[in-house]
């Protein structure tokens, strides 16, 4: 009796590793990812000449996915726990579901942020852009002529970015300082186009000087008839 038990047990101990861990995936053609699909990594590719375009409204990733080529990739719910890649003139939607690791884009991809998403901390380079309509972000570093533009959503601890790359902020009441804020290097202020207040602390000495502050429409609209209004008074 007690050699059987030991071979049963032998069984599951081999046995149990195999069926536990999980698979990785490659799509080709477009896809859904849903609620109970998990993969350890998933890689996403075009199959000329058709792009190929993947939907995640579920499920999760527990290391790395990467998005090749010009694939595009919709993210509205679900987890990446790894890390996720934006490479090749790929495009990444994200509105509802969570990077766990550090989100990255490069080789002219585009990563659009909106919604409740959430996310740890990026890194944009290799002509890399990244547009922010909403959303968290920890973290924002900017390498190698990236581009980020900020439209809304909350950058909670900093954002930095190499004097290659860009920084476009589009609101209204717009400020920038090169003093004060979280680490001494300063903050840029204002309000979104929701009129949501924002304060975004700077990480170094040179980032400052490659923020852009561009008033959104409606401000510039009413600045104008300011300046009309003030001629006819003279």
């Amino acid at each position: 009796m007690k050699t059987r038990l030991g071979k049963i047990s032998l069984v599951i101990l081999f046995v149990f590793p195999f069926y536990a861990q999980a698979a990785n995936m490659t799509f080709t053609s477009d896809a859904n990812i849903q609620a109970g699909n998990s993969w350890s990594s998933v890689s996403i590719y075009d199959s000329p000449p058709a792009h190929t375009t993947v939907n995640m409204t579920g499920g999760s990733v527990t290391d790395i996915m990467k998005v090749y080529n010009a694939s595009t990739l919709n993210m509205s719910a679900g987890q990446v726990k790894g890390g996720l890649s934006a490479l090749d003139q790929s495009i990444v939607n994200i509105s509802g579901s969570s990077v766990v690791g550090s989100l990255g884009a490069t080789n002219n991809a585009t990563i659009n942020l909106s919604g409740n998403a959430s996310i740890i901390g990026a890194g944009i380079g290799g002509s890399g852009i990244f547009n922010i309509y909403g959303g968290t972000i920890g973290q924002l570093n900017g390498y190698a002529s990236a581009v980020i533009n900020l439209y809304g959503g909350a950058i909670t601890n900093y954002i930095s970015v190499e004097p290659s790359g860009t920084i476009n902020v589009f609101g209204c009441d717009l400020a920038k300082t090169n003093t004060g804020g979280t680490y001494g290097y300063g903050q840029i202020t204002g309000f979104w186009q929701d009129t949501l207040s924002f304060t975004i602390n700077l990480a170094d000495p040179g980032t400052y000087s490659v923020v852009n502050l561009i008033p959104e429409p409606a401000t510039l609209l009413l600045f104008g008839l300011g300046v009309l209004l003030l001629k006819k008074s003279h």
